[in-house]
């Protein structure tokens, strides 16, 4: 980059200097130039450039120098977790009441005045568990259990996060149970020292 502008001097000045920087820019603003910036004003340091797709990360890796690593989000769970699940990742889609029908769940319940269907607990099963992956949360509990229509009341709810819980913990993110499908999020971002990557897996107290 031959003339940088102000506000990327500023970003490189304060970045060189060590402090702690962010930086929110519309699309097309020049986000990585700015970074590729700040790679170049500080060779001894080793970054991470985390894309949002596949493309992204190899055009982001012609254009930075070899201290720094740019990957996808997806590339650095695999690498720190995903590979152990290779070939559950490459398996086949199953349907969801089959996941459930591994787990036991082969009758209707009834609550209150409306009977769910196996199928509709094999799903709500799965969505419970999703939504435990999805958070923050150490352990899963009632308030990851979906609201199914016409049993969104307190109690009801209660009620069929009793019947769904058992099964969610039995299920788990770390099961050997086949599951219909598997999503993650993706952010753009970077770091000043590139550390290790994060373990992404949680641990399901016992059911």
């Amino acid at each position: 980059m031959l003339n940088p502008t102000d506000e990327q001097t500023t970003a490189a000045d304060t970045f060189k200097a060590g402090d702690h920087l962010a930086l929110q820019a519309g699309a097309g603003t020049g986000k990585t130039s700015t970074l590729t910036l700040l790679a170049a004003a500080t060779p001894h340091r080793r970054g991470r450039y985390i894309a949002f797709n596949k493309a992204i990360a190899l055009d982001a890796a012609t254009r930075f120098p070899p201290t720094v690593t740019c990957k996808t989000a997806h590339a650095l769970a695999f690498a720190a977790v995903g590979h152990r699940y290779a070939r559950r990742l490459g398996g086949p889609r199953q349907a969801g009441w089959r996941t459930g029908q591994a787990l036991g769940i082969t009758k209707p319940v009834h609550i209150g005045n409306r009977e769910v269907t196996h199928k509709a607990l094999s799903q709500a099963v799965l969505k419970t568990v999703t939504h435990y992956c999805h958070s923050a949360d150490r352990t899963l509990t009632r308030h990851h259990v979906p609201r199914l229509r016409g049993l969104d009341d307190p109690k009801r709810h209660a009620q069929l996060a009793e019947v769904i819980l058992p099964f969610a913990r039995k299920r788990g993110p770390t099961s050997s149970i086949p599951t219909t499908a598997s999503s993650a999020s993706t952010t753009t971002t970077t770091s000043k020292s590139g550390p290790s990557p994060t373990r992404l897996s949680k641990q399901l107290p016992p059911s």
